[in-house]
């Protein structure tokens, strides 16, 4: 469900907020753990300002649990073929849950080998991507993390979708909290150009492809054709590279997934982290990247990474009033 740029705000406290997401993850058919996953992973990216992959984006979960396409009783396994290598199997559920139930092994491995790699696999698509970076970074680790999705978007010129918006993510420590980036390869997300087709506004020129492969500010046009990445090959190349990662622990390419938003199956996508030591090298790199993030604030007026930790959130009254309704079913 978007949220409306226009509509009345509900000031809700982070820790209700959780709750009531938690309660509303529950009424579609989750068992406790992924709800309290899921709610976790929603208000983080909410604490942020990014509404539309937090509570907004939760509707596509909502609905990927009552149709069946995200597993609520999903129990996530892990295995570790090697003492840095850790791969974990969704079950057909969420990326956030089986993220939680590795995180402090993976963590703990990549501070005493000074480098660890995740892969998930089986999973709906991860939402948004920082939420787990910044994770690791407050654990001391620098961390750089990617994911596919169902094929939304071309590549190289090509006419039809073939991969995922594939984001990418990297965060690293800070004293005054991690500092993070978190994109997608696309020119934008595909929840824009579906909240604009939802209002019935034209896209941005650049955004999307029509079916037939031509250049299209219709929003409508745009969502039955395909996105297009940023930077035009540079931005396919970056998008390849974070698919293979993604699937290098058996998850579906973009191509074989289903859809998130019809049908009965999990889209059975991956996610690919890496965690390295902050200190693995130069135990002051830390306070060499402070001295360095400050010197190009202060001479280039760059603030690089700073995010937003809202205490409160100002919800859109729509999303509020739709989680209410879905919480009493």
């Amino acid at each position: 469900m978007p949220a409306s740029d226009d509509s009345p705000t509900v000031s809700l406290p982070a820790t209700e907020l959780e709750r009531l997401c938690t309660s509303t993850i529950l009424a579609a058919g989750s068992s406790e753990k992924l709800a309290r996953s899921l709610a976790a992973a929603t208000v983080a990216a909410d604490r942020r300002g990014k509404i539309q992959v937090g509570t907004a984006h939760l509707f596509d979960y909502l609905d990927g649990l009552e149709a069946g396409r995200i597993n609520g009783a999903a129990v996530p396994h892990s295995v570790n073929r090697l003492p840095a290598a850790h791969l974990v199997d969704a079950d057909g559920g969420i990326v956030q849950l089986a993220f939680d139930e590795v995180f402090d092994r993976f963590a703990q491995s990549a501070t005493d080998l000074g480098i660890s790699i995740l892969n998930i696999m089986n999973a709906f698509p991860a939402g948004e991507l920082g939420y787990y970076t910044m994770r690791l970074a407050r654990r001391g680790l620098i961390a750089l993390a990617g994911g596919n999705s169902p094929a939304l978007m071309s590549l190289f010129g090509s006419r039809d979708t073939v991969t995922g918006t594939n984001p990418l993510s990297f965060a690293l420590p800070h004293p005054q909290g991690p500092r993070m980036f978190d994109q997608a390869s696309s020119a934008t997300a595909w929840v824009n150009i579906r909240d604009a087709a939802d209002r019935g506004e034209s896209i941005p020129e650049g955004w999307a492809q029509a079916p037939d492969g031509t250049a299209t500010t219709d929003s409508e046009a745009g969502l039955a054709g395909s996105l297009l990445p940023f930077g035009g090959v540079k931005g396919s190349n970056l998008a390849l590279m974070i698919e293979l990662l993604a699937a290098h622990g058996g998850a579906k390419f973009s191509v074989d997934a289903p859809p998130i938003d019809e049908g009965t199956t999990t889209p059975g996508t991956g996610l690919f982290v890496i965690a390295i030591s902050a200190d693995a090298f130069d135990p002051e790199y830390t306070h060499r990247v402070e001295e360095h993030l400050a010197r190009i604030d202060r001479d280039f007026g760059i603030d690089f990474g700073r995010k937003r930790d809202d205490a409160v959130i100002d919800l859109p009254q729509n999303l509020h009033t739709a989680l209410l309704e879905r919480a009493a079913r």
